[in-house]
């Protein structure tokens, strides 16, 4: 069979691994998630509005507990990644979670706060979150998103996104991976 092994690759985080960023004068590093970004994280989400908290996880903002930070951080799991001020890790601005799901399929997810959305951060995180899928062993990525979450549906046809088959609420959409990790830019 054809199938990829299970379980993810260590991932070797290299300079380039952390890409710096500049919006609007500020720079931003982007990195995966340790457990001492945990009130980075819980903060950012107190600063987002109840909208986006309702457009990431389609209802009221769960618990952020010490559970959960643990499976954000659970190499196991997948990867999350936050994006913070430089210089400022706990000023984190966002939040990328690449999660396995199964043998060669990843779930993605962006928490952007509202003061960087509509900037390019999104755009340039899901690249990022796309180039570290073959180190999780995905060749396809998915996503759940409300329909009518223009933003998100946007990133994800601009990322190369299949047009979702079906119509509702809530709208699944495929991602196929089709070129190396090398061919897919982590910034730009």
């Amino acid at each position: 069979m054809n199938r990829p092994p299970r379980g993810p690759r260590p991932i070797r985080i290299t300079q380039q691994a952390h890409p710096r960023l500049r919006v609007d004068g500020t720079d931003l590093v982007t990195r995966p998630m340790t457990l001492e970004d945990a009130q980075g994280i819980r903060d950012m989400h107190e600063r987002c509005s109840p909208e986006t908290l309702r457009l990431r996880y389609f209802g009221p903002l769960p618990r952020l507990s010490d559970a959960v930070m643990r499976m954000f951080t659970n190499p196991e799991r997948g990867i999350t990644l936050v994006t913070h001020l430089e210089g400022e890790p706990r000023q984190v601005v966002a939040m990328t979670n690449l999660m396995d799901l199964e043998p060669g399929e990843a779930e993605v997810a962006l928490l952007v706060e509202d003061g960087w959305q509509g900037r390019g951060l999104g755009g340039v995180l899901m690249r990022y979150a796309l180039a570290l899928a073959p180190s999780r062993r995905a060749q396809v990525i998915t996503a759940s998103v409300y329909a009518s979450n223009a933003r998100m549906l946007s990133i994800l046809k601009s990322a190369g996104a299949e047009q979702p088959s079906m119509t509702g609420l809530i709208l699944d959409v495929r991602l196929p991976l089709t070129s190396s990790p090398t061919e897919t830019a982590p910034c730009g």
